[in-house]
């Protein structure tokens, strides 16, 4: 029974953490949109990932809770300015969404601009779902989205641990930049697998011509960037 009890005590205080300050389980009436994921951390977005692009469309999964409307409901998504240092020349955000009646889930888009300070400096951008009379904010941390916007280099999130096993080898950024120049992809993850193949498979009978020829790619020790992919095909 004192295993029960302190089980009952763990779980009741998670549940407390989970919902922050807005029980989103028992709402009894009202239209309340939420992102469709919790806030964990700041999602990095670079242009370098997407080449000769001056802005980019981003897609943000949104739902619905509470009661279904009977027609198209408009809600807001604002800046928060205090945890904000993005110039405002570098997004666009729609001063109101609409979410279509009868879904149970939408999308808000909110359009990412490039400008040169972007290739010297990240920038940070906050904004959050905003309660109206309308529509209120669901869970707190499912509320929210930080963004870090630049146009520096980084290792993709897609470049992952069976990237390096299997296919483009271990990250280095000479391989990546070859990688973009010969592909003009920076994004493997708006790909379905078998684009990726093809765009992999492209990279890699570049570098076989290029070491035909007698010019082989080199990565920055030295040794041949063709050998350092294990992709199969």
């Amino acid at each position: 029974m004192k295993q029960l009890g302190i089980i009952l005590l763990i779980v009741t205080g998670l549940s407390l953490q989970s919902c922050s300050k807005r029980d989103i389980t028992n709402y009894n009436g009202g239209h309340y949109i939420q992102f469709t994921t919790a806030f964990t951390d700041t999602l990095q977005f670079s242009f370098f990932f997407h080449p000769g692009k001056p802005e980019v469309d981003l897609a943000m999964p949104v739902r619905l809770t509470g009661t279904m409307p009977e027609k198209d409901l408009d809600y807001m998504i604002e800046v928060v300015q205090d945890k904000t240092n993005a110039p405002s020349t570098t997004y666009t955000l729609p001063a109101v969404f609409k979410y279509r009646a009868g879904f149970t889930q939408d999308t808000a888009h909110i359009v990412f601009k490039n400008i040169p300070q972007l290739a010297t400096e990240a920038v940070l951008l906050t904004i959050r779902i905003k309660d109206t009379e309308a529509v209120k904010a669901g869970q707190t941390n499912y509320a929210y989205r930080v963004f870090r916007i630049s146009d520096l280099i980084a290792k993709p999130v897609w470049w992952n641990a069976e990237m390096d096993r299997f296919y483009l080898g271990i990250y280095s950024e000479k391989k990546f930049r070859a990688f973009m120049d010969v592909t003009g992809v920076g994004d493997l993850a708006a790909y379905d697998p078998s684009q990726q193949r093809v765009l992999m498979l492209r990279f890699k009978y570049y570098l076989i011509e290029m070491k035909e020829n007698g010019t082989p790619l080199l990565l920055e020790d030295g040794s041949d960037m063709l050998a350092s992919l294990p992709l199969i095909g």
